[in-house]
């Protein structure tokens, strides 16, 4: 091999080098050992009561969507090896499902009544239909390792287990403290897992 033949391949070897170098990389975007290092805040929601949301079950429950995986749904809560992410971002609560699905978690009147409770449902589960009965202007908040709701000077750290009118378990809640409706189970949601 000639020298030329030979300065030919050292710059063409380091011209590879300086294209690669020269891709732009950003910090802590090299590698994700952990989903926590993709959306800050990821943790899964406990379900805390007084008597269990299933007295006759003592295991932990947690927040999660009546629905096929991945897709939107009414919120409930029930046992998980696995359950479900959640976080609060802007004070909204979100519900993340992977890297490409991240499903917005609001409140909704679903009954059209102020005496019955508001429904908690997990993403756009009916499109233009749920902007109709969805409640505007809550925002979800931290209180130590407490989720609560609120709704301008309405305040509520209390969920409640209930069947919803098809007879399936839902997530519910009041804006004003009351006593838990007839077979309702009452509770908190927690989070003890919350990276920050």
């Amino acid at each position: 091999m000639s020298l030329f033949e030979r300065l030919v391949y050292v710059l063409a070897v380091c011209a590879c080098a300086t294209f690669v170098l020269g891709i732009p990389t950003f910090d802590g975007m090299g590698t994700f050992g952990s989903i926590n290092n993709l959306v800050s805040g990821l943790t899964s929601l406990e379900a805390v009561g007084t008597g269990g949301v299933d007295p006759q079950d003592p295991s932990r429950h947690y927040l999660a969507i009546l629905a096929p995986r991945g897709l939107p749904g009414n919120a409930t809560v029930y046992r998980a090896k696995s359950p479900p992410l959640f976080y609060v971002r802007n004070d909204q609560l979100w519900h993340f499902h992977n890297e490409s699905t991240i499903h917005p978690v609001s409140v909704h009147n679903s009954t059209a009544s102020s005496e019955l409770p508001l429904q908690v449902v997990i993403g756009d589960k009916y499109g233009r239909l749920s902007r109709k009965t969805e409640v505007k202007g809550g925002s979800w908040r931290w209180q130590g390792t407490m989720l609560r709701y609120e709704q301008g000077t309405h305040s509520t750290p209390l969920f409640y287990s209930c069947q919803d009118t098809n007879g399936l378990m839902g997530l519910f809640l009041f804006l004003d403290p009351r006593p838990p409706p007839a077979g309702c189970s009452p509770f908190t949601l927690h989070s003890f897992l919350r990276s920050q």
